[in-house]
Parts: C-alpha cells; sequence; structure tokens
C-alpha cells in the first residue's frame, strides 16, 4: 500500500512535546494543522483557534472552513503570513472533481498548506503529511478544502 511521507506531530510543531495543553488535549486537529503550517508553538496555535474559531477545550473546531474563507476575503494573516485558498478541483474524463489527499501531495511539493478532509484537518508540508499517521496512509479521501499559509 502506498503511503506518503509523514513528519511527526512532536518534530512539527514548536514546543509540542512540552506543551501542558497538548497533554490535556483530544479534537485538536485544527490546532495541530494551524501550528504545523504557520510556525507558531501549539499554545499560541491553541490560543489563536480558540479566539478566532470560538474553540472549547478538548472539542473539535466548527465553522472551521467558513472561517478560513473569511481571514482569506478579509486579507487576515497567520503569523504574519498571508492565507490563500488553493483550487482542489481537477478535470477527469467525465467532468471535474476535487483532488484526493495523494493527488494534492503530488501537485503541492513545496509550501505548507492546511488540508480538511471529512471532519478532519492536517497540513501538508512540502509534500509531508503533519498530522495523524493516518493521514499518510489513508491517501484516496477527498479533499474538501485547503489553504496556503504563506508565499514561498
Amino acid at each position: 500500500m502506498r503511503k506518503l511521507e509523514f513528519i511527526s506531530t512532536s518534530t512539527a510543531i514548536t514546543d509540542y512535546a512540552e506543551s501542558k495543553i497538548a497533554k490535556m488535549e483530544t479534537n485538536d486537529c485544527v490546532v495541530r494543522a494551524i501550528a504545523s503550517s504557520s510556525g507558531i508553538s501549539y499554545d499560541k496555535a491553541h490560543s489563536f483557534v480558540a479566539d478566532k474559531f470560538k474553540r472549547k477545550p478538548r472539542k473539535g473546531t466548527y465553522g472551521f472552513i467558513s472561517g478560513m474563507n473569511s481571514m482569506v476575503t478579509s486579507g487576515e494573516k497567520l503569523n504574519r503570513k498571508a492565507v490563500k485558498k488553493v483550487d482542489i478541483t481537477v478535470k477527469t474524463k467525465t467532468g471535474v472533481t476535487t483532488m484526493t489527499v495523494n493527488k494534492f501531495a503530488e501537485n503541492f511539493t513545496s509550501g505548507s498548506y492546511i488540508v480538511t478532509v471529512n471532519g478532519h484537518a492536517f497540513t501538508i508540508k512540502d509534500g509531508k503529511v503533519v498530522g495523524n499517521v493516518s493521514d499518510a496512509v489513508k491517501i484516496r479521501k477527498k479533499v474538501i478544502a485547503a489553504w496556503k499559509i504563506g508565499i514561498r
């Protein structure tokens, strides 16, 4: 079975292993995606997601896609980095569809991206997955939305 390269959260996120907040959290994929894509610490990302998306501790982040799209529209930055929506559509013989995680990683091999799939978010950074190990294995999942973080 093919899988993508994977970078562990503890390696990709500043101060993740030392964070007392991270040790108590669950359902924090958006926090980890914000931290790993923008280069801020887990604790700062946790605070940002609580403020921006009204996330409660140990609860998922609801309204994340619309909130990210709002950041794009308003020009709001993430750790002084621009946020840009990414076109995830691909043409097929029968029409247009959205990319799979695998196709996204193949097409976006440079830069940091937050990617959402059904009920979950993670980072693809320079073509490598930062998130859960399963994100690098379940590569046939459809991407629902994606944003580039920073210009590179």
